[in-house]
């Protein structure tokens, strides 16, 4: 389970639900640090919402994380340079982001 729960937050895309259980499954648990951003252009900001943000400590696990998920889950043919997850720090830390589209589906 995560530390917040995520199976029944009505809110979350199903595919996205599916992505972090596949994770949890695999890694065990996360602790998520940002959901739904009101006014985002991005997934953040999505009905549902397609974006999640996880806790990363550990840069050689995220990367772990990243090409786990990324070899499970196709995100999108319209936008074949983006993929399900990425471990990254974009000024607040380093941190897992997972994402989905509506054409994300299993490899």
């Amino acid at each position: 389970m995560w530390h917040i729960d995520i199976y029944s937050l009505e809110f979350i895309d199903p595919k996205l639900r599916e992505v972090l259980k596949d994770v949890a499954d695999q890694f065990g648990p996360g602790v998520i640090t940002s959901l739904y951003r009101i006014g985002d252009d991005g997934v953040h900001g999505t009905l549902p919402l397609r974006g999640v943000d996880e806790r990363c400590l550990d840069r050689y696990l995220g990367n772990l994380k990243v090409l786990y998920v990324n070899s499970r889950w196709f995100y999108s043919s319209e936008h074949p340079n983006l993929n399900c997850a990425l471990c990254h720090d974009v000024g607040q830390g380093l941190h897992m982001h997972y994402q989905v589209h509506p054409e994300t589906r299993r490899r």
